[in-house]
């Protein structure tokens, strides 16, 4: 077999070795390296502890740039942009069945409200509740903000989902129950519509039936056994006219969704939280990176890369604690 040599790539002539790395075309002389460099600025390797850092850690991207010296502050806020845009979620879901936590943020930007859609599930076995990308829609959360939100849980997770623990926005209980999951209310955010209404942080006139509401609320929320007497003596005192109007309507709301306050008990099985306190306590870290964004595209991509940095938070199941 005839092997043919390489020509030169500007004039197709015969090449010559010139030096101990360049070659040379015998027709115009001209000379290039067997080891073509690669031109322009070298490309900088994203930092993976920058990310760790700024959103894990809560420090500021100027304090890092001051300490660093070498880098100035919009170079180090490119590199952290570039860092952010690079993440991929790596964590791996829980086998088996699972539950959905899910709750909603609100920002105001340019004088206009946003709402950041936040998903995290859980297995029935309990331990660590492992989040989903955050959804950001415009606008004030609403029934249509959670379906579209809801769409982009993938198939194969959505597929194993028994059961949803929310604050019990209608617009998203009404989707459960399409979906047929169990649904569990948030008994922090009732009894604070109660505690707020009891006379100890507002100068209210004092009301004893108030209490009393209060303590058979708690009864119900927290025993297995009498739920019928308790539901009854409920009732009375709040159709009573000594009941603050404020309290009979969201007294009454709790007896209408009293089984999904209790579906804790109902399936303890499935070890259900009570409370959505996991994203409540999350949604705190996420106003503190994020208090200084304007504009909804870093809004965005700062929540997602939150998720992914911070892939885990714990949510166990625990003994209803009385407030």
């Amino acid at each position: 077999m005839n092997i043919l040599h390489g020509k030169s790539p500007c004039c197709r002539a015969k090449i010559y070795k010139f030096g101990g790395k360049r070659k040379q075309c015998s027709l115009c002389k001209k000379t290039w390296s067997i080891r073509q460099k690669k031109r322009g600025r070298k490309f900088k390797r994203v930092d993976p502890n920058l990310l760790g850092r700024v959103l894990g850690k809560g420090q500021k991207l100027s304090h890092i740039a001051d300490r660093k010296g070498s880098v100035s502050r919009p170079a180090l806020s490119r590199r952290f942009k570039k860092a952010m845009s690079a993440k991929r979620r790596i964590n791996k879901y829980p086998i088996g069945w699972l539950i959905l936590i899910a709750d909603a943020l609100w920002f105001e930007l340019d004088g206009e409200r946003w709402t950041l859609y936040l998903f995290a599930v859980r297995s029935i076995t309990g331990g660590s509740a492992h989040f989903l990308d955050p959804v950001l829609l415009p606008g004030r959360e609403t029934g249509a903000g959670w379906a579209e939100s809801l769409t982009g849980i993938p198939p194969e997770i959505e597929n194993r989902i028994l059961a949803l623990v929310s604050d019990g926005f209608r617009g998203l209980c009404y989707l459960a129950k399409q979906k047929s999951w169990i649904i569990q209310r948030c008994h922090f955010h009732l009894l604070a519509q109660f505690k707020v209404q009891l006379g100890f942080w507002k100068k209210l006139p004092d009301h004893p039936i108030r209490k009393e509401i209060y303590a058979i609320v708690c009864k119900l929320l927290k025993t297995k056994e009498h739920e019928i007497e308790y539901s009854e003596n409920l009732y009375e005192l709040l159709a009573s006219n000594r009941c603050p109007h404020r309290y009979r309507e969201v007294g009454m709301e709790f007896l209408r969704r009293l089984s999904e306050f209790r579906s804790y008990l109902k399936y303890p099985e499935l070890r259900l939280p009570h409370t959505t306190g996991c994203l409540e306590s999350f949604n705190k870290i996420i106003r503190d990176r994020c208090k200084h964004i304007r504009n909804p595209e870093s809004l965005k991509l700062r929540a997602i890369s939150l998720t992914r940095v911070r892939t885990t938070i714990t949510c166990n199941h625990i003994n209803f604690q009385q407030n």
